[in-house]
């Protein structure tokens, strides 16, 4: 389970984050709603151990640091590809997975995501929906136990919202906690668990 308890975010004396906890359980799915300037994005950086929080904790099966952040996938807003390179070069660049593992894992990540067709063409030949493709499949190259996205569906068309929704509803299948932000989760409705409404960096449902 991740566990985050009375997480607050400062930047000088604007609190983007104000006092929330919350928990993520494997196979569940929580969807964190809100309008933009919200605190989605900073709660979700807090929450997947990539931004520390100025007050309160956060745990991953009881474990902080390099060991808790082992456990989770992370996949951010912004793309963070190297742009000379290849989808599949991408996908075992920055896998944690070695040799035949990390192979069978883009392999399959590649047909989940229907990225066959550009596996072998360089990013920034890519367009902006193939590129988010890309950058969800290197988030997801590794043994993780929850998966954590910043708007997944952010400039995606329906077809690769589809193939997204289709990736996730395997990965729950495997006992996965995913959480993920988004403005209108309609393709994704069908994995919701739980939803978050967070506005002014406090919960309001």
């Amino acid at each position: 389970m991740i566990e985050a308890r009375n997480l607050v975010k400062k930047y000088g004396s604007f609190i983007a984050v104000n006092h929330l906890s919350l928990s993520l359980c494997t196979g569940e799915t929580v969807v964190l709603l809100g309008p933009n300037g919200s605190g989605k994005s900073t709660l979700l950086g807090m929450l997947s151990l990539t931004s520390k929080p100025d007050e309160g904790e956060v745990t991953v099966d009881g474990l902080s640091g390099k060991n808790a952040k082992k456990k989770i996938a992370f996949a951010p807003q912004e793309i963070v590809l190297f742009e000379e390179l290849t989808t599949m070069e991408n996908l075992l660049s920055w896998s944690t997975l070695k040799g035949k593992e990390a192979k069978e894992r883009a392999e399959y990540l590649i047909s989940e995501l229907d990225m066959d067709s550009f596996k072998k063409k360089r990013v920034d030949r890519l367009s902006g929906g193939q590129r988010r493709r890309v950058n969800l499949a290197v988030a997801l190259m590794g043994n993780y136990d929850y998966i954590l996205m910043d708007e997944p569906l952010a400039g995606i068309d329906d077809y690769g919202g589809k193939c997204i929704k289709n990736l996730l509803e395997t990965e729950k299948e495997k006992g996965r906690g995913i959480l993920f932000t988004e403005h209108n989760p309609t393709i994704l409705l069908p994995l919701m668990d739980r939803k978050l409404t967070i506005d002014g960096g406090c919960f309001v449902s």
